[in-house]
């Protein structure tokens, strides 16, 4: 491993944390997108269970007088 000495360490920590504030500061938004938690763990199989759910009950004929 490569010795640094502490002012090629310094140097570069400042840098960087110059470089990270100034993207900051550049005024645009970071869009930051959640997947749910469900289809984190699970995958897509939830949403394809949801969507047949939903079908099924529109598709299920109404008994007479409800």
């Amino acid at each position: 491993m490569a010795k640094i000495s502490g002012d090629e360490l310094l140097r570069y920590v400042v840098e960087r944390a110059l470089a990270s504030w100034a993207d900051a500061r550049s005024g645009q938004p970071r869009a930051e997108v959640r997947e749910p938690w469900m289809h984190k763990w699970f995958g897509m199989v939830p949403m394809g269970v949801q969507l047949w759910w939903r079908s099924r009950k529109r598709e299920k004929p109404h008994a007479p007088g409800s």
